[in-house]
């Protein structure tokens, strides 16, 4: 799972490179869409909404949904959904036909590894993880 959770925060990394590129900004693009750029829209193929304090892009028929931390710079945060979502949606991953539960018990292993850790706010413990080290 390591794996592709990887290819997921370099899927969103390019992502945003190119907003950043097009845009000619360092800031993340969760943080100023709407101001600089339309919250809806394409780029290179990619057809992506902003919503709140992340996106949802599609490219090649891979979806992938995501966050950006208002608390930690550019740190990555995403649902057990959102992350089901970019497996079940991604050619190579689609055809493992992982469940919920499967992806939910290899993140919890993440978590154990602190590659990943849950979304804590005012010592409320929120169903959403943040990357923490890859």
């Amino acid at each position: 799972m390591k794996k592709i959770l990887k290819e997921f925060i370099a899927f969103i990394r390019i992502f945003e490179d190119l907003i950043k590129a097009k845009y000619d900004t360092d800031k993340n693009p969760c943080a100023i869409a709407g101001t600089l750029f339309d919250r809806i829209g394409t780029i290179n193929g990619i057809e992506y909404r902003f919503h709140g304090t992340g996106c949802t892009f599609e490219k090649n028929g891979i979806v992938c949904g995501y966050d950006i931390s208002i608390f930690e710079k550019d740190e990555i945060q995403f649902t057990l959904w959102e992350f089901s979502e970019f497996i079940n949606t991604h050619p190579n991953y689609k055809k493992f036909n992982y469940n919920e539960e499967f992806i939910e018990n290899e993140l919890s292993k993440l978590i154990d590894e602190e590659v990943l850790a849950w979304l804590i706010i005012m010592d409320r413990v929120y169903l959403t993880y943040r990357v923490l080290d890859m």
